[in-house]
């Protein structure tokens, strides 16, 4: 079976560079397991069926890719369900939001990659990011204020339907979001 999806051969295993612009020329790729991360189940269908892959693709773990993840999202997004640059701003903000924080937070996977993949379950767009996990680092003592920023979080409660993290056998780890698929967008 083959899915749609605007990324490279997953057979190179190649990370993009940051340099790399998406071509946006589509390739059939052979679809991976519907669970993208070693058998983790959605949250939202208790592991039923994860939904079907709209696209995924393997990003620099550097801050470009924050960048070309946006623009990868909405495009895809845009095209599979016909909806226009306008309707897709909380959608790109929460892209932004996720991949910024694997970026800047967590390791690579051991290609150097951030994997981000879309898709669509019932009536939503799920968006997961999988990287390497938490970075190490020295523990934070109990009585240390948290780290400025924190941003994220907070429009991840208020922009987001759902939101979760998951981790994979081989020490990666997955966080997703869910935001609903808007009236008037075209369910294929």
């Amino acid at each position: 079976m083959f899915a749609y999806s605007p990324t490279r051969r997953r057979e190179t295993n190649a990370a993009m560079n940051a340099s790399d612009a998406w071509s946006g020329a589509p390739v059939l790729v052979p679809a991976p397991a519907p669970s993208l991360e070693a058998g983790l189940p959605s949250a939202w269908n208790n592991g039923k069926s994860s939904g079907r892959l709209i696209g995924e693709i393997d990003l620099a773990a550097t801050p470009p890719a924050v960048r070309l993840a946006r623009s990868y999202v909405r495009e895809l997004v845009g095209q599979h369900f016909g909806a226009d640059r306008s309707e897709l701003g909380d959608l790109e903000l929460l892209t932004s939001e996720a991949m910024t924080n694997s970026v800047l937070h967590a390791r690579p996977r051991r290609d150097g990659t951030v994997m981000l993949s879309v898709l669509h379950v019932d009536r939503y767009v799920r968006v997961e990011v999988t990287d390497g996990g938490a970075a190490p680092g020295r523990p934070r003592a109990a009585d240390e204020p948290l780290p400025a920023g924190g941003r994220g979080l907070a429009l991840m409660k208020a922009l987001a339907t759902d939101f979760g993290t998951g981790r994979g056998r081989n020490g990666t780890s997955t966080f997703w979001f869910g935001v609903g698929v808007r009236e008037g967008w075209r369910l294929p």
